[in-house]
């Protein structure tokens, strides 16, 4: 059901491609990893953030869990695919997200294999997907029409979303209740506890689609890093972030970072790094932990 599902998304997705999707044909060659760019930065030291303040703002880019719904995350193996810029440009980003996604823990999936992630770059991104809204609306995943009304009315340059299964502790599919007065999908699971979320949200497909022309003056690593914080995370660009991130790439009143930044590590590696049924309070509390231990340099 869950490849179903997969090819159905990339079905509608191909008519979003610009070019020809290239999808991990681009192995790692001992790339540069996330950190040691070779660039010159210069950067002005920040008083450390309290771990309140933190927890504040993972919640902003995140979202606030509800009712110890877990956040979502990959489980499955990562397939990356990429199109609208040159080979070389594409072989670049998708060798930078690898190393990435592997530094977390996960696996690769094999070449040939069907993307769960695209990362797509378009003249006019906004136009493509009103239409597809209509026509596939398949690319969008579970998201309800009004959640897709809200991403591709958005103002751009970069629209997002991750498709997420609800699944149990077991990796069953969780199914909804046909009661317009359910709140809660009916599951299986081998056992109740209050510390553990009885399902999990495994994200099953991730898209990034973004305005060419928002491109000019950045590099390929800075959109590398922020594809993967858009892909990899159910995150969002908040206003008034006191951290630096490299989720404020495409915004006209920041000075971006040139790659991931403490804040980004420590988001990402405290959700994987986190039990594999936390529920989403206690995934909050396990990135805000890494954050600050990336930003003291432990």
């Amino acid at each position: 059901m869950r490849r179903g599902w997969t090819t159905a998304f990339l079905m509608g997705a191909m008519l979003l491609l610009p070019s020809p999707l290239m999808a991990q044909s681009a192995a790692p060659q001992t790339p540069t990893p996330p950190g040691t760019t070779g660039e010159t930065v210069v950067v002005t030291a920040r008083p450390q953030a309290t771990e309140r303040e933190v927890r504040d703002q993972v919640i902003g880019v995140t979202g606030r869990p509800k009712s110890g719904m877990p956040l979502m995350r990959f489980r499955a193996p990562v397939c990356i695919g990429t199109a609208g810029l040159p080979v070389a440009a594409s072989e670049e980003i998708l060798r930078r997200m690898m190393v990435t996604v592997e530094s977390l823990g996960m696996k690769m999936a094999p070449d040939g294999c069907t993307p769960n992630i695209l990362v797509l770059f378009a003249d006019d991104p906004q136009q493509q997907l009103l239409a597809l809204r209509d026509r596939s609306p398949q690319i969008f995943g579970d998201l309800s029409r009004p959640a897709v009304s809200r991403i591709v009315k958005g103002a751009g340059p970069v629209y997002a979303w991750n498709a997420a299964m609800r699944v149990s502790r077991d990796g069953d599919l969780v199914l909804q209740q046909d009661s317009p007065t359910a709140n809660w999908p009916e599951m299986k699971v081998g056992a109740a506890s209050r510390l553990l979320s009885p399902i999990r949200q495994d994200i099953a497909a991730s898209v990034v689609v973004i305005k060419r022309q928002a491109l000019l003056n950045k590099t390929l690593g800075q959109i590398a890093d922020y594809a993967v914080m858009r892909t990899m995370a159910a995150t969002k660009p908040v206003e008034g972030m006191t951290s630096a991130t490299i989720l404020t790439l495409f915004d006209t009143d920041a000075v971006a970072p040139a790659e991931l930044t403490a804040f980004d590590r420590g988001l990402l590696n405290g959700l994987y790094g986190s039990r594999p049924h936390a529920r989403g309070v206690q995934q909050v509390s396990e990135m805000t932990r890494a954050i600050r231990e990336e930003t003291a340099g432990k």
